[in-house]
């Protein structure tokens, strides 16, 4: 059932967003729901019968629609719940819930009322078990006919044989109780007669029948005369009707089944009782059994409809908020509901509109702070770093200009010549200083194309193999989803971190002796999810001597640097940026190696 699910992927493909593509997602349910209840229906209840009422038909469709949506509707939640966790996306899976609570309450109560509202219901069992109790009640009723046939027959002849003897003559209540006698016909323990005047019993030899009607009687083309058969569970009698004149006729009598009266009665009433439930087609005009049809299945659309419109209007402000959420979690703060609600979901939605304006504002205040603070500070770096090379310039150019003044111009030109390079090799310092300090400013916006993030670590780990005695040890996931990555600046991220840990490694193997060649750095990639959302994770770990607590606080932080002698604190504060760029996070934590473990987290399908 799931999988007849997953292709309601269709609707993603296609350009449609919002409640329209939820909307198309739900009748695509039903009406496949409805395909599947009319296969069904054709196949296990109508197959073999050739005159199915049409609204018999209807039923038995809505008899198999119920349970098979209903149970698709439990599937589709099931399956959006199992979206959720995989994506991240927040799907209305509550709207579900509310969908099924409203479609039960609204259709149980009326699902007896709606079984018991056609026959249809029999047929059912019977096609479902496989006993056909129809045909078997009416071969049971032919075997019972076959064991009349020789009375019948018998009693045919006798009926002739009276009606032949009584003809011609003026036949009066004496005559025809001879001709009787003659005939052996007063016997009551085999046989009854009766002669009818004007439509009343006048006489007759046993109390057979208490009224009488005329529609009783019925005859077929090949009988002589009219005929009924009587059941009673003492005495079962086969009677035909002798008309004799307009207004008397004899009624002529044979009993039948002697001593197994019972259980012919149970047989024939069983099915004569099954057959009556037929009956209402007859007697019900089929005008008022197609409006009951009609409104069964309106009344069941409905109720689907308005369960569907109700559960949506409760759980849209719940989803749209739960996805505002997860925008502003991702740093949107530019988020605001447009939905119009009453009661308590529109203070909700108030109340969440001016948290997003007042965070907003707040945000700005503190980037605010945060860039003043922040440019403060490498405005008195760069000052202090400007001013370590202006010493040598200064002290070189005096050093010149009072060998220029000397009387004694001993060694001059070197004097010159030192001077000279002194200030050019600082003039070089501060070139570099100006261009990192431009280069940090100025970084490119990242363009995010839709990329894997195994081969940019690669790529990255092929730079350094070869030329350093640290091992590397990879531990690539090989099911990783595609991100959306700036290649030539996560490279660049990839590369300053591995460098940084070579640095690292071969600067506490200097110090400390006996330690070359056991360098390591430990790269993995994995997927990790949090509360709903997912994230590609990415370490670079080494054994290295690692940083203390207060390092690890300051590390990110411009112009801060570990290398004393060349390094200018840019690096890191370019990778921060660069992660931040591409919607992720960086942090920095101890390894198990014993060194760093700079830890990236990114995130799954986010468009630039």
């Amino acid at each position: 059932m799931i999988s007849l699910f997953k292709s309601t992927r269709f609707f993603e493909k296609i350009n449609l967003k919002g409640e329209l593509q939820y909307y198309l997602k739900d009748l695509y349910i039903f009406l496949l729901s409805t395909l599947i209840s009319v296969m069904l229906a054709e196949l296990l209840a109508f197959e073999e019968k050739t005159e199915i009422d049409f609204v018999d038909r209807i039923f038995g469709y809505i008899y198999f629609l119920i349970p098979i949506f209903s149970l698709s509707l439990v599937a589709s939640y099931i399956y959006r719940n199992k979206r959720i966790k995989e994506t991240g996306k927040v799907r209305s899976s509550l709207r579900y819930r509310l969908t099924l609570a409203f479609v039960f309450v609204s259709m149980l109560p009326s699902i007896p009322i709606f079984l018991f509202s056609s026959n249809f219901v029999g047929k059912m069992v019977e096609s479902f078990y496989r006993i056909d109790i129809s045909e078997a009640l009416k071969s049971s009723r032919h075997n019972v006919r076959l064991l009349e046939a020789e009375d019948r027959n018998t009693l045919f002849e006798k009926g002739k044989k009276l009606f032949s003897g009584l003809s011609g003559i003026s036949a009066n209540d004496e005559t025809i109780l001879s001709r009787a006698i003659e005939l052996r016909l007063l016997d009551p323990e085999k046989y009854y007669i009766g002669i009818i005047k004007n439509n009343l019993i006048v006489t007759e030899n046993l109390s057979l029948f208490t009224s009488l009607s005329k529609s009783n009687f019925k005859k077929k083309k090949e009988e002589p005369f009219e005929n009924f058969t009587l059941y009673r569970k003492d005495k079962c009698f086969f009677v035909i009707k002798i008309q004799l004149s307009e207004s008397k006729s004899i009624l002529l009598g044979k009993r039948i089944h002697s001593g197994n009266e019972e259980n012919i009665f149970n047989i024939v009433n069983t099915e004569s009782s099954y057959n009556t439930f037929d009956l209402w087609k007859e007697r019900v005009p089929f005008a008022l059994r197609l409006a009951l049809g009609l409104f069964s299945v309106t009344m069941f659309g409905l109720s689907i409809l308005l369960s569907l419109i109700m559960a949506r209007r409760i759980s849209r402000p719940i989803v749209q908020l739960a996805t505002a959420t997860q925008r502003i979690s991702l740093g949107d703060t530019d988020v605001k509901l447009s939905l119009k609600e009453e009661g308590e979901m529109g203070i909700l939605i108030d109340s969440f509109n001016q948290m997003t304006k007042d965070l907003k504002s707040k945000n700005e205040e503190l980037m605010h702070t945060q860039r003043i603070a922040a440019w403060k500070e490498v405005a008195q770096r760069m000052a202090h770093e400007i001013k370590n090379p202006l010493t040598p310039i200064q002290l070189s150019a005096e050093r010149i200009r009072k060998r220029l003044e000397s009387p004694e111009k001993n060694n001059f030109e070197e004097v010159v010549r030192n001077g000279t390079d002194t200030i050019i090799g600082q003039v070089r310092v501060l070139e570099h200083l100006v261009k990192e300090f431009s280069e940090f400013a100025r970084m490119p916006n990242p363009i995010l194309i839709n990329q894997k993030l195994n081969p940019i670590v690669e790529e990255s780990i092929q730079l350094f193999r070869g030329s350093t005695n640290v091992r590397f040890e990879t531990k690539l996931s090989k099911t990783l989803p595609e991100l959306f990555l700036d290649k030539r600046l996560f490279l660049g991220v990839v590369n300053n971190l591995i460098k940084n840990a070579i640095e690292a490694i071969e600067k506490n193997n200097e110090e400390i002796s006996g330690k070359e060649n056991t360098g390591l750095i430990v790269i993995t990639t994995k997927m990790e999810r949090k509360i709903v959302r997912k994230f590609v994770v990415l370490l670079i770990e080494d054994n290295g001597p690692g940083l203390s607590g207060d390092m690890q606080s300051k590390i990110f932080e411009p112009y801060f640097s570990t290398k004393e002698e060349h390094g200018t604190g840019i690096g890191l504060t370019i990778v921060e940026k660069t992660v931040l760029d591409h919607h992720g996070h960086i942090s920095i934590e101890k390894s198990h190696l014993g060194g760093c473990c700079f830890r990236i987290e990114l995130p799954i399908e986010t468009n630039s």
